[in-house]
């Protein structure tokens, strides 16, 4: 499983989850919302076997962590990156690998 990270640039004005949706459709993928419980929503687009933990503070998206768990991943990531791009986001690699600490002392 591959991790990205989606996070607003720092003059992007806050965005509601279905502007996420609408953005991911217009790249040609349809993406669900599905939500397990008050505080827990995912973002899903099912045929690139991608899903997206989403962080939502004040009724807005502040943050994304995507999962492509597709052998192939690079359909998801370029979808991914297309649609952070048109709504003024970045994406970022998941480095929260405790085994790869470069800690050389």
């Amino acid at each position: 499983m591959l991790e990205l990270l989606a996070l607003p640039a720092w003059n992007t004005p806050p965005i509601s989850i279905e502007a996420w949706t609408q953005g991911l459709a217009a790249h040609g993928h349809a993406a669900t919302v599905a939500r397990e419980a008050s505080d827990i929503t995912w973002i899903e687009v099912s045929d690139l076997r991608l899903r997206g933990f989403v962080v939502i503070e004040a009724g807005h998206v502040e943050a994304i962590n995507f999962e492509i768990h597709d052998p192939d991943p690079s359909s998801a990531i370029a979808l991914i990156e297309s649609t952070a791009s048109d709504l003024g986001w970045e994406i970022h690699a998941d480095d929260d690998d405790p085994d790869d600490d470069n800690d050389d002392s």
